[in-house]
């Protein structure tokens, strides 16, 4: 069975104060809130459950979506320190909370994206995968390097770049991932534990991602976009920019 978790437990600062008063992930785009069209996306290719890791404005988002759409169920699992924590807290919660599933797909609530987008991540053969972008001058934030089998060899949130760091030859990550059941229980779920207990859940995921592949290099494959429409929606720049690229 294909899940879903989607992080929408931060308070979106950099868009205020449009977020004052409406969460990020409701944030329309062109008319479409961006946790709706995520949610449409992963319906329309066949997600039966997706679990919501909520915070901030949390009563919100529940009366907004309720317990379903389409043919989806929707639950709701709480990160009641959302903030002073970051997404390695918010996933461990929705990772401990989802159980019963072969594909398990990983988004973060921020992402304005097109069928395609999915369509190309759920179609990829290696069963733990991550979406990227080859790097252009309107990308910021994550960026990841691959080898020639495209596999991911280093995950670099833009808090750890070292001096020197190039994102010319970099791809940006686009936040949604696809894992099985075995990477979940083996990889994942005990990286996100050690790192909540040690950091105190303030780290990204980002940086647990970082760790994973630089100990194994073979453990994600990174699907590389090739013109699918996405974009990450952290400040009013890129609000503009996603309903330039939606027109």
């Amino acid at each position: 069975m294909k899940k879903a978790i989607i992080l929408v437990a931060g308070k979106g600062t950099r868009l205020q104060p449009r977020t004052l008063s409406t969460h990020k992930c409701l944030t329309e785009v062109n008319g479409t809130p961006i946790l709706k069209n995520a949610l449409t996306i992963l319906d329309q290719k066949g997600i039966r459950e997706v679990v919501l890791v909520v915070g901030y404005l949390a009563d919100q988002i529940k009366e907004t979506m309720g317990d379903h759409f389409g043919g989806m169920r929707l639950s709701y699992v709480a990160n009641d320190i959302y903030d002073k924590t970051n997404t390695s807290a918010s996933l461990l919660l929705g990772v401990q909370a989802v159980s019963d599933f072969d594909e398990l797909y990983i988004l973060e609530g921020d992402v304005f994206f097109s069928p395609a987008v999915f369509d190309r991540l759920s179609s990829e053969a290696a069963g733990d995968a991550t979406v990227l972008e080859p790097y252009n001058t309107k990308l910021d934030g994550t960026f990841a390097s691959i080898d020639g089998d495209e596999y991911v060899t280093d995950w670099c949130h833009k808090s750890m770049r070292p001096e020197g760091y190039t994102l010319e030859d970099k791809f940006k990550t686009v936040n949604i991932h696809k894992f099985s059941a075995a990477f979940i229980e083996k990889v994942l779920k005990p990286a996100l534990e050690k790192s909540v207990s040690e950091k105190a859940g303030k780290d990204p995921l980002e940086n647990v991602m970082m760790g994973i592949v630089r100990k194994d290099s073979r453990a994600v494959k990174g699907v590389v976009l090739r013109g699918e429409k996405w974009f990450e929606i952290d400040d009013s720049a890129d609000l503009a920019e996603a309903e330039r690229i939606f027109k």
